[in-house]
């Protein structure tokens, strides 16, 4: 998914062209990490299809401070994202794609 007017960052670069199964990042607070990652998790879903994204954390609390808060910022500001994805039922924190994947 490559957007016009967005420069992706060194990590998103890193963490999307990694053919490695597991791929670790380190960094400090605030360093980008749950950032990137998610803008790659929507690219995986957006190009994939019929798949099961599971984004997982320490509670639920903390996910919405972190990852989903970065996901709704990236699904927010992206008009192209805004088009390949059917539907966000803020319920159940689940983005339902147009190609049958799902990110939760």
């Amino acid at each position: 998914m490559a957007a016009k007017n967005y420069e992706a960052s060194v990590l998103f670069k890193l963490n999307y062209a990694s053919a490695a199964n597991v791929v670790i990042n380190q960094g400090g607070t605030s360093s980008g990490k749950t950032y990137a990652i998610e803008q790659v998790l929507f690219c995986l879903a957006c190009q994939k299809d019929k798949q099961v994204i599971t984004v997982v954390g320490q509670d639920i609390p903390n996910l919405k401070a972190g990852a989903l808060r970065d996901a709704l910022t990236i699904y927010n500001t992206s008009s192209q994202l805004k088009k390949l994805v059917k539907n966000f039922n803020k319920t159940d924190r689940i983005f339902e794609f147009y190609n049958g994947s799902i990110k939760e």
